[in-house]
């Protein structure tokens, strides 16, 4: 299988990634290449390198994981909003109990898709996160 290069075009939207799990990563990454063929999927694998991201091009969607190494996906998120307001943040984990979720919004989250459903979810709240494309 040959691997997808991300475009370079400054001009697709972004979807940056946040996850600390190598096999995770890549099965998402996967995922959102193809469902996303007109963006440009980045990753990161700490909540440090999500916010330099942040200042260097704000994306337009940040999928989140919420246990990270240093800081946590709740305090990134709160910190990406910071930075770059208009960014929509994802929350994408597998603490799927009501305190995470609410702990998410209140950060700033617009979604929480627990990893167990992934596959049926993740993709409809990127697409609703996305901005309209003429």
């Amino acid at each position: 299988m040959q691997a997808t290069i991300p475009s370079k075009d400054p001009l697709l939207p972004i979807i940056l990634i946040v996850e600390d799990h190598p096999l995770t990563l890549m099965a998402v990454q996967s995922l959102l290449s193809a469902a996303f063929p007109d963006c440009r999927v980045l990753s990161a694998e700490s909540a440090e390198q999500a916010l330099e991201h942040c200042a260097r091009e704000a994306p337009h969607v940040v999928v989140m994981d919420i246990s990270l190494p240093g800081m946590d996906g709740i305090e990134a998120t709160r910190r990406v909003k910071a930075l770059a307001p208009q960014t929509q943040v994802v929350m994408h984990s597998s603490h799927d109990l009501p305190i995470y979720h609410d702990a998410a919004a209140n950060a700033g989250a617009i979604a929480f898709v627990s990893k167990s459903k992934t596959y049926t979810d993740l993709i409809p709240a990127i697409s609703a996160a996305l901005p309209p494309r003429p």
